[in-house]
């Protein structure tokens, strides 16, 4: 292109701009530029007249100095310089104050764009949203930093939901960017820095018409994001390079969903997704605290980030590797101060990740790091200690626990089935299970006297309210209410709600009720695998049948109080039988764990090798 042809296309571009259409759309830097170059050349083609550029530039900017003008020449010239002068002015100050009209509008719609890096982005938003920014700001508080959360929302009325319930004093830790967009176009995804994320949570949206809707919802979306290669490989990449991006999608109970969303995402032996159902972990959770309260209340401090949780540990935390090399797990397991070694994990030549906990009489491998429980993973201590295997002898008196237990449980309602709460109670106490099961058609009739003294006089171990949240609420109040100075039945009763704000009224001190709030457990379930998506692959093992999982021995049942001195000893006695001792639980089911001693003690945590040790024996 000649010169000549260069001056013309610029011209012509430049005239583009200068159209009443072209400049009110244009970008506010084109139309600052715009009224700048307008402004040069009347400066400088008006100065001839006005005696010197000098003088031209200052009655433009400072229309004071036009009383400095002599003569009719300069008087008229002036007179246009300071009225072009003062228009321009007001073009200047109506184009800045319309960008900063724009971007406000922008930040309040949630149209701008995130570049930053490091940060946790969300997609849809439920119920469970704020409970997990609650986790969150724990974590963040604890460790001292600013979390930055991006939470990606695909309808205009959601981010106004939320902005209107937004608190920042109660997420004091975190930096929320809260922005809206079509959720089916990768653009937007990239327009959030989604290949610096370092989680990527898909909730399952909860204003859609049905589940099924919203799984499919949920597909198009991870089929929005898996489509693009580029993001693909950049995941593959960082599972392979054992720096995972924090993925995860929650989906419904349909088992087809979650088989398409685990294909989609599949890579070598595993999933780049983690792919979160109400009839998995969950599930199988709230199934076992049907049967006892303390299994929901154990998984609820597990899953917090304010108290002793899960870590997998690098064992160069504590020197050199070799340095554990070879030894037994009963010996490492009495060698740390400040939590409890669970077991080891490792990833296999395939790339296959392994879980092994409670892996007595197996040796440490250069390839495997360490599973701790313990309330701070920083003051974690290796003290190597002199270990003989003849202190660790089985005693006659304890008797290892069967997690199908021989309850009398009585449920009330049918408001939510009962998953797979057969696999944790025997035979006999299913059959009286569903003997007792009461569902009446009139509300009333769960108010009665005859009913309210059934309950009560019916011997039963637990007392499941299973009605919706209105009747549920107002039942266990009653109950609670007419039965305080009875803590033995108080803690038979446990009600299962979907709303936190019921469920935090009934879990005040005042009444001391068990209630069991899954989109809370749910909540800091998500939450933990947003930072440790391993994490997945050991709550599946401790919430199902087979392989280990926390169980329960009863005091004067499975193990004689007398039994009960000192942690270290007890320690020991349940490593004999391989059992790992997590802590204690009193009268009122309150969980301690890594308790040091036992007064009021009534059951003991352990973790330890269920019916079924493996998949393969089922």
């Amino acid at each position: 292109m000649s010169i000549v042809d260069k001056f013309k296309f610029f011209r012509r571009n430049i005239s583009r701009v200068l159209t009443q259409e072209r400049f009110a759309l244009a970008p506010i830097w084109v139309q600052l530029i715009a009224i700048f170059i307008v402004s040069a050349i009347l400066i400088i083609g008006l100065s001839p007249f006005l005696g010197s550029l000098a003088n031209s530039y200052k009655i433009f900017a400072d229309p004071a100095y036009y009383a400095d003008a002599n003569g009719p020449m300069e008087l008229i010239v002036g007179l246009i310089q300071v009225m072009v002068g003062m228009i321009l002015f007001s073009f200047i100050i109506s184009v800045l104050s319309a960008a900063l009209v724009n971007l406000i509008q922008n930040i309040k719609s949630g149209s701008l764009p995130y570049r930053k890096k490091g940060h946790i982005l969300f997609v849809n938003y439920n119920i469970k949203l704020p409970l997990i920014l609650d986790q969150f700001n724990i974590r963040a508080k604890d460790k001292g930093i600013i979390e930055d959360v991006v939470m990606l929302f695909p309808e205009p009325e959601t981010v106004t939901f939320f902005r209107s319930r937004y608190d920042k004093d109660r997420w004091e830790n975190l930096e929320i960017f809260i922005r809206q967009g079509e959720v089916m176009s990768f653009h937007t995804f990239e327009r959030l820095s989604v290949f610096h994320a370092m989680a990527v949570v898909i909730l399952l949206p909860d204003n859609k018409e049905d589940d099924f809707i919203a799984d499919n919802f949920n597909l198009k979306i991870l089929t929005t994001l898996t489509n693009d290669q580029a993001f693909f490989r950049h995941l593959s990449e960082k599972q392979a390079s054992a720096k995972p991006v924090k993925c995860s999608i929650e989906l419904s109970n349909h088992s087809d969903a979650r088989k398409i969303a685990l294909e989609l995402t599949s890579y070598k032996a595993g999933s780049l997704f983690t792919v979160i159902t109400p009839g998995d972990v969950i599930g199988s959770i709230l199934a076992r605290a049907k049967v006892d309260i303390v299994y929901y209340k154990v998984f609820f401090e597990v899953l917090a980030f304010d108290g002793s949780t899960i870590h997998f540990v690098d064992p160069k935390q504590f020197g050199s590797r070799q340095n554990l090399v070879g030894m037994s797990f009963e010996q490492l397991l009495f060698s740390f101060k400040g939590g409890t070694l669970m077991g080891y994990s490792r990833s296999n030549d395939a790339g296959l990740f392994q879980i092994n906990l409670c892996p007595f009489k197996e040796e440490f491998t250069s390839k495997d790091w360490l599973i701790f429980l313990t309330p701070n993973v920083r003051e974690l201590k290796y003290i190597p200690q002199n270990y003989n295997p003849k202190e660790v002898t089985k005693h006659p008196d304890i008797i290892p626990p069967n997690e199908e237990a021989n309850k009398r449980i009585c449920v009330v309602g049918s408001a939510r089935t009962l998953e797979n709460i057969d696999d944790f109670i025997d035979l006999n106490s299913l059959v009286s299970m569903h003997e007792s099961h009461k569902v009446f058609d009139s509300p009333s009739e769960y108010f009665s006297n005859s009913f309210l003294e059934y309950l009560h006089d019916g011997d039963f171990d637990n007392i499941i309210i299973n009605l919706d949240d209105e009747l549920g609420f107002r039942l266990t109040m009653l109950l609670v209410s007419a039965n305080k100075d009875n803590p033995v039945f108080l803690t038979k009763i446990m009600t299962i709600l979907g709303d936190p704000i019921t469920e935090r009224l009934l879990n005040t001190n005042v009444l001391k009720s068990n209630t069991v709030l899954s989109h809370k457990l749910s909540a800091r379930y998500i939450a933990q695998l947003s930072f440790q998506k391993n994490l997945d692959r050991l709550f599946q093992e401790l919430a199902f049948t087979e392989g280990s999982e926390f169980n329960l021995l009863e005091v004067e049942r499975h193990i004689p109080s007398e039994l009960l001195t000192d942690v270290q000893t007890v320690r020991k006695m349940l490593a004999a039988h391989e059992m790992v001792y997590l802590g204690t639980v009193d009268e009122e089911k309150n969980v301690n764990l890594e308790a040091t001693d036992f007064v009021g003690t009534k059951q003991i945590l352990v973790l330890s090798f269920g019916k079924y040790r493996s998949k393969s024996e089922l």
